[in-house]
């Protein structure tokens, strides 16, 4: 606990954690007004889940413009601009309920998503300007576990709102966040890069962000398995929705969520510990065979006990990997190209959420539950062992504290 003291005593890291249990809360009540607010208008799912698409395809496209801004330019003025944008989303909500519109509702989203598109990439680079190299990780772990926080308070303050409130009193508890949000980001301290005046005057290329990636192992690695568990956690939600339908009980979708998001939070108070200096780059290897176990468990869906045990050594999976694999990217790379690459991975993983989406509809559809949680297992232990393989071959080595962190 000595570290995460540390950390929260740090002014900017702690706004910079406020700011995003308000705005992440902010954000699941949004999500959650525009479920309600598209129930009776559209009919169906597929049609639901275009629409929905229509923001991510937005933020997919900004991606790369974003990469470069953000390494160009002042991370602080990036943050205000985007939360400040961000309030535009749910004041796009107000026509939309007095129209009963679509198209303002897509509006909405394509604000929302282009928004993330400059402000989560931005965080995840800050903190390496933050913090020294060594605290990274646990930096990374607290982070985790205040979206975690946030996802599980927006979702349950967002379901209670619907059913009590009017959905335009909902959207203005949503805006009242993002201009929160807004507000904290003024306050903010982020160290600027002193860069090489030359470099300055060199045109900023997303395209740079390739050569980075080949040129370090490590970041391939950590990379390949982050995509691994992306096309899992594209389809989460649908596989809830499944297992709640095979037992007839919505309760089972709150418990599985609970057990996830518990186990998440109760592994991250302990993951900077367990993890100590071991191989940041072995251990994300050696988390897709917890991960692969975890989806044998699922594949026993007639079974409570094993999908909720299941879920619950997933969520702790997560607590352990996220932060590893992180902080993995920020010691690797240079600060001047963090914005390019977080902002690539983000464009990659919203790609795959969609691919996983429809994938994990379809082979539930053709082969049930059982067989796709199965078959999901044997790539993912596959995947596992050849990361492991790769891993050895070229000797990769990341460690939360290292020669470089004692000396400086």
């Amino acid at each position: 606990m000595g570290g995460g003291s540390i950390l929260l005593r740090n002014r900017s890291f702690l706004l910079l954690m406020l700011g995003e249990v308000i705005a992440g809360s902010g954000l699941w009540v949004f999500i959650i007004g525009n479920l309600q607010f598209m129930q009776h208008l559209v009919p169906s799912d597929f049609h639901k889940a275009l629409i929905l698409m229509t923001g991510l395809i937005a933020s997919v496209l900004l991606s790369p413009k974003a990469g470069v801004v953000i390494d160009r330019y002042d991370k602080k003025k990036i943050l205000i601009v985007s939360s400040i944008v961000r309030c535009l989303s749910p004041l796009m909500m107000l026509p939309a309920i007095a129209s009963e519109s679509i198209v303002w509702m897509v509006v909405a989203l394509v604000i929302q998503q282009s928004s993330n598109a400059f402000y989560l990439p931005t965080v995840q680079a800050s903190l390496p300007a933050i913090f020294t190299p060594d605290k990274l990780l646990r930096a990374n772990s607290v982070y985790l576990n205040i979206v975690t926080l946030s996802r599980i308070g927006g979702t349950a303050l967002g379901g209670v709102m619907v059913a009590s409130l009017s959905l335009g009193s909902v959207y203005l508890v949503s805006l009242a966040a993002n201009l929160l949000l807004a507000i904290f980001t003024f306050f903010l301290i982020i160290p600027k890069e002193t860069q090489n005046p030359a470099r300055m005057k060199q045109m900023i290329r997303f395209s740079e962000v390739f050569s980075l990636i080949r040129q370090d192992p490590a970041v391939i690695v950590g990379l390949v398995n982050t995509l691994m568990i992306t096309l899992f956690l594209g389809g989460f939600n649908l596989l809830v929705l499944k297992y709640s339908e095979i037992h007839h009980s919505s309760q089972l979708m709150g418990f599985i969520y609970a057990f996830e998001g518990v186990s998440i939070l109760l592994a991250g108070l302990i993951s900077k510990q367990v993890i100590g200096n071991r191989n940041l780059v072995t251990l994300s290897s050696l988390l897709l065979f917890a991960f692969a176990l975890a989806q044998v468990g699922l594949s026993f869906a007639e079974n409570r006990a094993f999908i909720l045990g299941s879920f619950a050594l997933f969520g702790a999976g997560i607590a352990f990997f996220f932060p590893a694999v992180t902080t993995v990217f920020q010691k690797r790379l240079a600060l001047d190209a963090q914005g390019r690459f977080f902002s690539f991975k983000g464009m990659l993983e919203r790609v795959l959420l969609q691919i996983s989406l429809l994938t994990t509809g379809a082979c539930l559809d053709l082969i049930g539950i059982s067989n796709y949680m199965l078959a999901v297992a044997l790539v993912t232990l596959v995947m596992g062992i050849a990361s492991c393989l790769y891993g050895k071959r070229h000797g990769l080595d990341v460690r939360q504290h290292d020669s470089t962190d004692q000396a400086a």
